[in-house]
């Protein structure tokens, strides 16, 4: 049995959800999104979004909200303001600090998010750099948030990244998505998206950033060894800056198990998906399962999404039932809903 949940409170919290995503802002500070196990289709499956303290006693850990109406959230943390923020596809926000936790106006109520034929933008990842929290959107539209019910689309600070000049005659399907941002500072910040899709801004605008794949690129990370590594749709990663790019692990991961996050931590990068968790073998240019070169590796019931404290030293990942931390000398089980069987 762990020491976070008891019976009680994890039957009263967790059982009957899996979770989808996590955040970590600090040590001992976790912030997870879980979705409602449903059988029958004719009702949305309930969002619960959960912030916990291990610092307090058991009954006054955890911050709970619960909605019926978010569709394919992601949540990020950051400490500049001190909050947890999730997003949605459609833009409804909920947001988690000292002074305030639920629901917030949605994003297209605060600002303009139409884009082409009058569409309202969707929401794909929320994403911190830099230590700020950003909703990254179709059509390349960048969010950046400001604070409470405060966005704002980078375009109308003139740091907007260019549409292509045919975009209004591109075919249906071609969204121009954006799906995970990095930086390793305000002024030296990384984008990816569909379609070997790169940017780069370097404090007053971005540049594209050429890569030799037409692959949609999903994972974006700027590693503290001064490289840039971007994941392909099939777990193949690339390295480089700017326009000098090399692939350096190839991978051909099963669709849907593809990775979404990525980090670099312990002077490793680690790719987190539905799958588990994985790295890349250098010597033999492969991505390869991180229980191969980790013997204490998470299995994937309780890993896959993955989020790092902004101090560096936590790396916490979560899977559909249940989180692991590793504190830089290995890792540990949080919890686990087999505890709980």
């Amino acid at each position: 049995m762990n020491d976070i949940f008891d019976n009680d409170t994890w039957n009263e919290f967790v059982s009957g959800y899996t979770i989808t995503d996590c955040a970590i802002p600090k040590k001992n500070s976790f912030g997870f999104l879980l979705v409602e196990e449903k059988t029958e289709h004719d009702t949305l499956p309930m969002t619960r979004f959960i912030n916990m303290s291990l610092d307090r006693p058991i009954n006054q850990r955890f911050a709970v909200h619960v909605s019926t109406r978010f569709k394919f959230s992601s949540i990020s943390a950051s400490m500049a303001p001190p909050e947890y923020v999730a997003v949605d596809t459609i833009s409804q926000v909920y947001s988690a600090n000292a002074l305030k936790k639920g629901m917030e106006l949605p994003i297209d109520e605060i600002l303009d998010m139409n884009t082409i034929d009058g569409k309202i933008g969707i929401i794909t990842k929320v994403a911190r750099a830099a230590g700020k929290i950003y909703a990254l959107g179709d059509y390349r539209r960048i969010y950046r948030r400001s604070g409470p019910d405060t966005w704002i689309e980078l375009g109308t600070e003139d740091k907007g990244v260019p549409l292509p000049a045919d975009v209004a005659s591109l075919p249906a399907w071609v969204t121009l998505h954006f799906k995970d941002m990095s930086a390793f500072s305000e002024d030296d910040m990384y984008v990816v998206g569909d379609r070997g899709d790169i940017w780069r801004f370097d404090g007053r605008q971005w540049h594209n950033c050429p890569i030799p794949t037409n692959s949609d690129l999903l994972t974006v990370c700027c590693a503290s060894n001064g490289l840039v590594y971007i994941s392909e749709k099939n777990g193949s990663v690339w390295a480089g800056r700017e326009d000098r790019w090399e692939r350096v692990a190839e991978a051909d991961i099963t669709p849907g198990y593809h990775p979404v996050d990525s980090f670099w931590f312990n002077d490793r990068l680690y790719l987190g998906g539905f799958g588990g968790l994985w790295t890349i073998d250098e010597q033999r240019k492969v991505v390869i399962p991180l229980g191969e070169v980790e013997a204490d590796a998470p299995k994937a019931p309780t890993s896959g999404r993955l989020d790092i404290s902004l101090d560096g030293k936590f790396l916490l990942t979560s899977g559909p039932y249940g989180a692991c931390l590793h504190d830089g000398t290995g890792w540990r089980q949080l919890f686990s809903a087999f505890d709980f069987v």
